[in-house]
């Protein structure tokens, strides 16, 4: 009964319901993991706006940051002046509002392709559980700032060019979306996500179209400018050789960092988690072509992802986080074998193939549903992370889940099996996530270096950092203040003629030059052991130990 009103029902329940998704997905126990390092580069930017009032020229621990357009840190930082800065959920709450907008984004555009509601709610859902999606949208970092203004402006452009009017002001918010997309990231998401979009629709669709608006079109384009490239011009302006240093170090990195082979990504499926047998599927297009009743839409869907997928295999630098602007067409690939499946089914038409593809999807998450409990208890419930009545719990609706699935078999309802596996999703984020935290921190020796705080003494000293593993921009968000860099070897002298406090990863004793110790006295304040994985394991790292130390000119 639920499922049929969720997808059979009106607009407004729909996004009722993916809004209640999105919260799941994108804020609830939103502060329970550490700050990673793309995060940290990006709070400590914001406090700095904050704390030096940067606004125009965003600094990172002192220097200048420059590599990245400031919009996502503006927005941070403004929820960070009103909320706390210290506030680690406040600070990630604006990429989950992102990443609900993309969510939201693609409802509308799904609705503009083909005027189907079920296929807009199904899209949706399958984009705000992928995986990589979720992780975006749970983190302080900005490739979901770019990728949903995006997405946003191709909302409108679609929705511009499907009738015979001018449509200025789908066409001006456009324009308004991209130069948003470009201050988030510059022109990463315009390469990954636009111009594979252009490709898949001039391909299927009337491409004409794009030319005859050439007029409204211009003018998006000139708005697209102003919002731009302002900032960049201004950088330019006022720091000549940072912007031309970066713009040389940024253009380098795609060549020279991160280098993998053509094919790394040619598995990207897998970033969308459990939708990853479902997309495999999908992009059986020998099968599709044959069968699906929708072939345009299809067609689009699938030219629009292996476009994205071609285009940044051909940068050499590779991540895996750099796969999101895939998930959003992949979405669509996968919503359209959940359609065609749910129509076979229904008019029983349905094939050896169909039933195939069905049962595998199917019996995969289902056989997933059933065992899932063994590994919360093994990991969770032994682990003493997660309480016997919590275990009991997850485990019933786990099993409830199985039998929707089960169930879902025996009525072959390819809504069912979507609903199921989102169900999973949800109830594995409601019971695990809080206690992730604690999973992921095995060092038993770990010592959060926020405890510097704490010393009343070194509140009003100035911070040095020493040795040859640098400080980590990590450590620098936890300490909460800048921390410059010491340098002994390259200068005998002290870096001020005040007491001053000095982090290493060794005692400071044994690696400051006896010609310094004699000009100073030292005194070592603590040992701290910031590593979250215990010794031994390969992410145990010797730069997130430091001694800290308070030291005196005589």
């Amino acid at each position: 009964m639920i499922q049929r009103i969720l997808f059979e029902n009106k607009t407004i329940i729909h996004i009722l319901f993916l809004l209640v998704v999105c919260y799941f997905s994108f804020f609830f126990a939103n502060s329970s993991f550490f700050v990673n390092i793309m995060e940290a580069r990006n709070f400590v930017t914001a406090r700095e706006m904050i704390e030096k009032g940067n606004w125009l020229v965003p600094t990172m621990n002192g220097e200048l940051r420059l590599a990245k357009p400031p919009l996502p840190t503006w927005i941070t930082a403004v929820f960070g002046m009103w909320f706390g800065i210290e506030n680690v959920s406040i600070l990630r709450f604006p990429s989950g509002i992102m990443a609900s907008f993309m969510v939201i984004f693609m409802y509308f555009f799904t609705i503009s392709l083909n005027k189907n509601r079920i296929a807009a709610l199904t899209n949706s859902l399958i984009l705000a559980s992928s995986f990589y999606v979720l992780f975006m949208g749970r983190n302080g970092t900005w490739d979901i700032y770019c990728h949903s203004f995006m997405l946003g402006a191709i909302l409108l452009f679609h929705k511009a060019w499907k009738t015979e009017s001018k449509n200025w002001m789908l066409f001006i918010g456009a324009g308004i979306f991209l130069g948003l997309s470009f201050l988030s990231k510059g022109p990463v998401a315009f390469f990954a996500v636009l111009i594979p979009f252009l490709i898949a629709y001039v391909w299927v669709y009337d491409g004409q179209v794009i030319l005859r608006k050439w007029q409204p079109l211009l003018l998006s384009g000139g708005i697209f400018i102003v919002i731009s490239f302002w900032w960049p011009v201004f950088i330019s302006l006022v720091h000549v050789h940072e912007a031309t240093t970066i713009a040389k170090l940024e253009s380098g990195s795609w060549m020279n960092r991160h280098v993998r082979p053509f094919y790394y990504y040619w598995n990207f499926p897998i970033q969308s988690g459990i939708w990853t047998l479902l997309i495999f599927s999908a992009l059986l297009f020998p099968y599709a072509l044959k069968r699906f009743e929708a072939v345009k839409e299809y067609k689009f869907a699938l030219i629009w992802t292996l476009a994205s997928v071609i285009l940044l295999s051909l940068i050499p630098e590779k991540k895996d986080r750099y796969l999101l602007p895939v998930l959003i067409p992949s979405a669509l690939l996968a919503g359209q074998l959940v359609q065609h499946l749910f129509r076979v089914f229904k008019n029983k038409t349905a094939n050896k193939w169909d039933i195939l593809i069905f049962g595998a999807n199917l019996w995969l998450i289902a056989f997933v549903a059933l065992i899932l409990p063994v590994g919360i208890f093994i990991f969770f419930y032994q682990e003493q992370q997660i309480s016997l009545p919590d275990f009991i719990l997850f485990s019933l609706l786990s099993e409830g889940i199985f039998l929707l699935l089960v169930r879902a078999w025996k009525n072959k309802n390819s809504l069912n099996l979507v609903f199921g596996m989102l169900s999973l999703m949800l109830i594995t984020e409601l019971f695990i996530i809080p206690a992730t935290p604690d999973i992921l921190n095995r060092n038993p020796d770990f010592k959060d270096i926020r405890g510097v705080r704490r010393f009343e003494e070194i509140t009003d000293l100035n911070f040095y950092s020493t040795g040859e593993e640098g400080f980590r921009i990590e450590l620098v968000w936890e300490v909460g203040r800048e921390v410059k860099e010491w340098n002994f070897t390259e200068s005998s002298g002290l870096p001020e003629n005040k007491a001053f406090v000095v982090f290493s990863s060794s005692p400071p004793t044994e690696i400051i030059p006896k010609s310094i110790q004699n000009k100073v006295n030292i005194k070592i304040l603590d040992f701290y052991d910031n590593n979250r994985y215990s010794q031994g394991k390969h992410r145990n790292k010797t730069y997130f130990q430091k001694y800290v130390s308070v030291i005196h000119p005589k």
